[in-house]
C-alpha cells in the first residue's frame, strides 16, 4: 500500500506510536535521504531519534519502509515527484510552524547521515546554512495570513531544490551516475 496522502502518513505515525508531526517525521527521513543513507541503517537510526532505541512492530514496520522506498525512489525521479509534505489548509501561521519543524528534523536526518556536516564548505555549506536559518522560521502574531502562504510557498519549493541538490551531493547513487558534478 503506498502512503500517498498525508492523512495515511499521519495514521502511519499513530501506529508507529511516534511523537512527530507528519512533517517532522518526512523531514527526518527526507534528511537521512539526502544524506545518501541507503541501506537498512535509516531503521536504527529512526528507532533512536523517534522510539527510544527500540524497533517498531512488524506491520507499522513493513509500512514505514515501504514509504522509505517510496521517498527514496521520489528523491531520484527529483524533477516531478520529491515534494515537502505540509499542512494542506489556509493557515499561514500552520505552514510557518511546518517548515519549521520539517527543517528542524530534515538537518537531524542529514546530520546523522553526514556526521562531519559542519565541514562542508561552498554551495553545500552554504545551503546547511540555509537550512538552519529557515529551521528558525517564525513570525509575528500581525504578520498577514495570504502573506505567510505566498512566503511559504516560495520557502517550500527553495527546500525541495536544497534537498535535491543535497541528495545529488551526497547520495552514492547520484554520484556514480553523474561523476562529473562531483
Amino acid at each position: 500500500m503506498a502512503i500517498s496522502h498525508r492523512n495515511d502518513f499521519k495514521q502511519l505515525i499513530s501506529e508507529l506510536q511516534i511523537d512527530y508531526t507528519p512533517a517532522e517525521f518526512h523531514g527526518f527521513l527526507s534528511g537521512l535521504l539526502a544524506g545518501g543513507i541507503q541501506d537498512d541503517s535509516w531503521q536504527t537510526l529512526t528507532y533512536q531519534f523517534t522510539h527510544n532505541g527500540h524497533a517498531f512492530s512488524q506491520a507499522p514496520l513493513a509500512k514505514l519502509t515501504e514509504f522509505y522506498q517510496q521517498l527514496s525512489q521520489s528523491f531520484d525521479e527529483a524533477d516531478t515527484l520529491f515534494s515537502l509534505w505540509q499542512p494542506a489548509d489556509e493557515n499561514g501561521f500552520t505552514l510557518a510552524d511546518g517548515i519549521a519543524e520539517w527543517t528542524e528534523h530534515f538537518l537531524l536526518g542529514l546530520g546523522l547521515a553526514q556526521p562531519k556536516l559542519q565541514q562542508e564548505t561552498d554551495e553545500v555549506g552554504e545551503a546547511i546554512d540555509d537550512l538552519a536559518e529557515i529551521a528558525k522560521l517564525g513570525y509575528d502574531e500581525q504578520d498577514n495570513n495570504d502573506d505567510l502562504l505566498a512566503a511559504g510557498e516560495e520557502i517550500i519549493e527553495y527546500l525541495r531544490v536544497v534537498s535535491l541538490f543535497l541528495h545529488s551531493h551526497f547520495s552514492p547513487s547520484c554520484k556514480s551516475k553523474n561523476p562529473q558534478l562531483h
